[in-house]
């Protein structure tokens, strides 16, 4: 009879305590050292390959944020071409009034 009371028992230490000692070291960056780093080395954050220890969601959504905005800044810059093709069209055009004034004379 103790045999199967033994045997149906629950422990009552089910973690060691040597595992509830160890916590993974949290990763703490402010928003103006996130704005301070590099594409880089922010890309190497959300990939777990920057520094070691836990990274919470708040600062992972921060980083994400932080690049999704330096993406939007890059893409809506005007293309270098812009500028050239305005003053040749402008040129074309004077050139198109002063052959049409030539023309009328």
């Amino acid at each position: 009879m103790i045999g199967r009371e033994y045997m149906y028992k629950i422990p009552k230490v089910v973690i060691p305590d040597s595992a509830k000692e160890y916590r993974p070291p949290k990763v703490k960056l402010t928003l103006k050292e996130i704005k301070q780093l590099s594409d880089d080395e922010l890309m190497m954050l959300l990939s777990g390959e920057g520094q070691s220890g836990i990274i919470p969601a708040p600062l992972l959504q921060a980083i994400s944020y932080e690049l999704t905005s330096r993406q939007i800044k890059k893409s809506s810059k005007p293309h270098w071409t812009i500028i050239p093709t305005f003053i040749v069209a402008c040129i074309a055009a004077i050139a198109a009034i002063i052959s049409i004034y030539i023309s009328l004379r």
